[in-house]
């Protein structure tokens, strides 16, 4: 790695930092440029590109395009960059749905090699890109003439495969999908999912139904992780508290509680490939997902093993380190979730807790409204389809548009997680704080999602350069600032 690229990254970032997105991304692919193996460049790209997506240029299309299909570059988060160019070649700006000829986009974008990729990568992650598609596909399961553009078919097939089947369609498709070719009627169904085990031995309700959801649509749904640069985990703890890393040493045991589909848990081996790691979670389905996910990655050394979270002392093992993100909010005591993973956190171990925050989900409560016919019924492929279709149609909806930007959104799993979940217990930052005291846990330090979010809360809170203060953090909550409309991330410390 050249340390110009070093220093360009750097520079880039401070761009970011200061609100300047367009010399930012131009900075970046200068330093990918330079050296485009070097992965810490390719994470800076893919995460500007996802934040700026009409950022990206035509110029950059063939450097784009080998970006996306990388092995080591995670490719949903591209997906709105890649859309945005894509429509701005092939479909007319402005232009109704009925004025489009389907048989010239049909042709443009079955030879478009960036439109195929993005089809093919990931969930496709736009709503117009969606919207367009949706009617094209229409177009050619009626037109019985799809087999023309067997090479856009067989994307759409893809696509359907990796989004699960999330995409609405009327009941004149349904009915035309009995005697059509079955490459298109792959294009609207995959292949049926792998259901696990019963979730009938979970001890209460609420597991059981979690449990059971997540049998039926494992989530996140993933396919690949950009890969970060390997590095020992104790070289992270003294970066966010050099206190802490004296007792965290570099081949740490360490602890995915509630891994899901296993995308954190391939994100922390590949991260610390020293480390030894046990990943545990309720749903089957979930671990047979990440088992298999982290099997074709080439990512060795995950111990998966089915537990429910409240009974994690039967590994008999204390870890330096502990993940838990997504999980707790969703238990039907998250207290009592956090004091087992305390209670098997080694004494000066560490853990990265993400939790919703209760301000942040008040927009996915007012998003239900428009659903509320919806919510209470039994939960299956087409009415989680008529749910994303309700959102697709309101465009003109603040917050049905915002939900169609989420990147849960994109697939049924995600949409059932996002939207239709069956109980969500979020926390304020008073919750926290009592829940550290309670359980004999230090706060480390919050995490900031990005550059500019970081810039804002230290030039509101200049004392407080760890992100650590709990009473910035309340105040910064009641103050309604952007930077308190998301989840809480944050690491610390059992002293």
């Amino acid at each position: 790695m050249s340390a110009n690229a070093n220093e360009l990254r750097h520079l880039a970032r401070m761009h970011w930092a200061q609100d300047r997105p367009g010399s930012a991304i131009e900075t970046a692919w200068t330093a990918f440029d330079l050296d485009s193996s070097d992965r810490a460049a390719k994470r800076l790209l893919v995460d500007l590109l996802h934040g700026f997506p009409a950022e990206l240029t035509s110029e950059r299309r063939p450097t784009f395009l080998a970006l996306l299909t990388d092995r080591q570059v995670e490719p949903d988060f591209l997906g709105p960059a890649g859309w945005h160019l894509v429509l701005r070649d092939h479909a007319p700006a402005g232009a109704a749905l009925e004025e489009i000829a389907f048989e010239r986009l049909a042709a443009a974008f079955g030879n478009d090699d960036l439109a195929i990729a993005l089809l093919c990568e990931a969930p496709v992650y736009s709503a117009p890109a969606e919207r367009l598609l949706t009617r094209l596909r229409r177009w050619l399961l009626l037109s019985a003439d799809c087999r023309r553009y067997s090479a856009l078919v067989s994307a759409l097939a893809v696509q359907a495969s990796l989004n699960g089947g999330a995409w609405p369609f009327d009941e004149v498709e349904r009915a035309r999908m009995a005697t059509a070719d079955q490459a298109i009627v792959a294009a609207y169904l995959p292949r049926p999912r792998v259901v696990g085990a019963s979730s009938a031995a979970a001890a209460d309700p609420i597991t059981r139904a979690v449990t059971a959801q997540y049998e039926g649509w494992p989530y996140p749904a993933w396919t690949r992780i950009t890969l970060p640069n390997p590095r020992h985990f104790s070289d992270l703890v003294r970066e966010i508290d050099p206190s802490a890393a004296q007792d965290i040493p570099i081949a740490a045991n360490m602890l995915i509680a509630g891994c899901g589909t296993g995308r954190q848990a391939a994100k922390v081996a590949s991260r610390y490939p020293d480390a030894t790691i046990t990943a545990i979670d309720v749903s089957e389905a979930s671990l047979d997902y990440a088992s298999r996910q982290c099997a074709a990655l080439g990512i060795e050394g995950v111990q998966f093993r089915k537990l429910d979270l409240y009974e994690v002392a039967q590994l008999g093992q204390q870890f330096e380190a502990i993940y838990c993100g997504g999980v707790l909010h969703h238990l039907h005591d998250p207290e009592r979730g956090l004091s087992a993973l305390a209670d098997v956190l080694q004494a000066g171990g560490v853990m990265n807790i993400m939790v919703y925050s209760r301000l942040a989900r008040i927009w996915v409560a007012g998003a239900r409204t428009l659903i509320s016919d919806l919510v209470q019924q039994s939960v299956s492929d087409d009415l989680l389809r008529e749910v994303r279709r309700r959102f697709l149609e309101r465009p003109e909806l603040p917050l049905a548009a915002r939900i169609t930007r989420t990147l849960d959104f994109t697939t049924l799993a995600g949409t059932y997680d996002l939207l239709l979940h069956r109980h969500e217990d979020p926390f304020d930052i008073p919750r926290i704080k009592r829940a550290l005291d309670r359980f004999g846990l230090r706060l480390l330090s919050f995490q900031l999602p990005d550059p500019p979010a970081a810039a804002h809360y230290d030039a509101m809170f200049p004392n407080d350069p760890k992100h650590c203060d709990i009473n910035s953090w309340h105040l910064l909550e009641k103050s309604g600032s952007r930077l308190a409309a998301g989840n809480y991330t944050f690491w610390c410390r059992k002293d």
